[in-house]
């Protein structure tokens, strides 16, 4: 079979290797969609070389079709499924605590641990969810970061009537803005990308461009008082400084996207509006069980946010086309 693996950073090559042999309680899967993300980028670059392994296969967002079912499961052969790539102990105080995808030891499927950019995978059977037959691969393919707004928006407690402000309008700044409109906010969502907020108006959305005043806009959207929630899903730090000033009395600051490095926050306004900061970061099983039946009910559209579909021998393509920032949403690799 072919795959493709990380040879450190800007390097990527797609060879062969042995179709693998599932072991105990494993399912083998043959992989039918795998989409780029934010931390994919991030490996691509080398930023996580502390985590991933030279040699190592990629890919966490995977939609797959099982061949093999281990003996005893409810699996069958030909079920589509999208795998949950978290490994947690079980043991630690965060497993204790039913936070076991902030495992103290977490391994990441696609990360830490060999991933999907590959033709067949031996998988848990654990770690799989079953695909409702309607949901088409490309929306499917959508399940994992879809599972993150879900995560975000819940963690956040957005309620109907909220005002909410996302900082970036990416794939999963887009998702949380549905997501939370899906729950009656209304919802705003900043972006710089031209392409990004074309699409964003395409769906319904409220976006606001750099070619506004950003504290001046909210002010007037708010009446002075500052949005309900803000989502920061950018990892700018120029955005971590200004996240906090546009919340109100007693809201909610959501940090998403990654920071590699320390960024400057305005604390006096925590302080000063006693507001709730909080990191949000994967996912519980709930929460996929709750994306995936918002697919199933077509209750959030995903299937603008797909905008290219690369083989996988596309896969250094599809990365660099990311980093670009031109006209792309979401690169989906189909091995």
């Amino acid at each position: 079979m072919r795959a493709a693996f990380y040879e450190g950073p800007r390097r990527i090559t797609i060879g062969e290797a042995p179709v693998p042999v599932p072991g105990p309680g494993e399912a083998l899967v043959r992989v039918r969609r795998v989409g780029i993300c934010g931390t994919d980028l991030h490996i691509f670059q080398g930023h996580l070389d502390h985590r991933v392994p030279r040699g190592s296969v990629i890919g966490h967002e995977t939609l797959a079709e099982v061949v093999e079912a281990p003996a005893g499961s409810d699996l069958r052969a030909g079920e589509r499924v999208v795998v949950e790539p978290v490994v947690a102990c079980g043991a630690c105080r965060a497993c204790r605590m039913g936070a076991g995808y902030l495992c103290y030891a977490l391994k990441v499927l696609g990360v830490d641990l060999p991933g999907g950019m590959r033709e067949y995978w031996a998988v848990p059977a654990a770690r799989l969810l079953r695909v409702p037959a309607h949901v088409a691969d490309d929306e499917a393919a959508l399940a994992e970061p879809l599972a993150i707004a879900v995560h975000d928006v819940r963690r956040a407690g957005v309620r109907a009537g909220d005002r909410v402000l996302v900082f970036g309008g990416g794939p999963i700044g887009t998702l949380i803005a549905l997501v939370a409109r899906r729950r009656g906010a209304e919802v705003a969502v900043t972006e710089v990308n031209p392409f990004r907020l074309e699409l964003l108006r395409r769906l319904g959305l409220e976006a606001v461009g750099p070619d506004r005043d950003l504290a001046g806009w909210v002010g007037a959207w708010t009446a002075g008082t500052g949005v309900d929630v803000a989502f920061e899903v950018t990892g700018n730090p120029a955005v971590a400084r200004v996240m906090t000033d546009v919340v109100r009395v007693w809201g909610t600051v959501s940090v998403v996207g990654i920071h590699a490095a320390p960024a400057p926050v305005n604390l006096y306004r925590v302080f000063e509006r006693e507001l709730r900061v909080e990191g949000a970061r994967l996912y519980t099983r709930g929460d996929w069980e709750e994306a995936l039946a918002l697919l199933a009910a077509g209750a959030v559209d995903v299937g603008p946010l797909v905008s290219r579909r690369l083989p996988l021998e596309g896969l250094v393509e599809g990365l660099e086309a990311a980093l670009a920032g031109g006209p792309v949403m979401k690169v989906l690799i189909a091995p």
